[in-house]
């Protein structure tokens, strides 16, 4: 059965018809993105800020970006590490500050190897994650999608809005700068 809806005498059809917002999302695929991205989003966010209050206030301000424009989005993956990257920029630049050199506390070991090797691990995490925090954007937010969330290099060029090229490239210099820092001990 189909509804009719009334014309107003003054009001054009062709208004009504766009009068309804072309980028509403259905609330069955809203709830499918939250299940399947919002951990991914938050660890990305958690590693960009190295702040776990500011890494959910981030996840809630993209997952309310998505529920009010995510009606167009193709690829609700990369569309939400985009806004999740983007809204992580803006709190560095409202807070004055390029990078965050707090590092998130040990993890529990896991398994059984010697305690040494565990303190030795935790100790080039920790070096990994302040070399990482002195990466310019984009290449920090690239070695973050490509090497830690296992974003393919289009995903991250569409994330970032950069060519496949140089997604290469900025991976390629951020991946030596790394390697260079870690072995000169810095």
């Amino acid at each position: 059965m189909r509804v009719a809806r009334t014309t107003q005498p003054d009001e054009p059809a062709a208004e009504q018809q766009t009068a309804e917002p072309a980028k509403a999302i259905s609330s069955l695929r809203f709830k499918l993105a939250v299940l399947q991205h919002d951990r991914a989003v938050y660890r990305f966010a958690r590693t960009l800020l190295r702040d776990e209050r500011e890494a959910e206030d981030v996840v809630q301000e993209t997952f309310l970006r998505y529920w009010q424009q995510g009606g167009g989005v193709r690829k609700p993956r990369e569309w939400l590490f985009k806004v999740a990257r983007n809204a992580c920029l803006d709190r560095f630049r409202k807070a004055g500050r390029l990078v965050s050199h707090e590092i998130e506390g040990p993890a529990e070991p896991a398994d059984e190897r010697d305690p040494e090797w565990h303190y030795e691990q935790r100790e080039l995490e920790a070096g990994v994650s302040r070399l990482l925090d002195t990466l310019p954007e984009p290449q920090r937010s690239l070695v973050v999608l490509f090497d830690l969330h296992g974003v393919d290099g289009a995903g991250c060029a569409a994330i970032l809005g950069l060519s496949t090229t140089q997604v290469k490239v900025y991976l390629h210099r951020a991946r030596r700068r790394l390697r260079e820092r870690l072995e000169s001990g810095s």
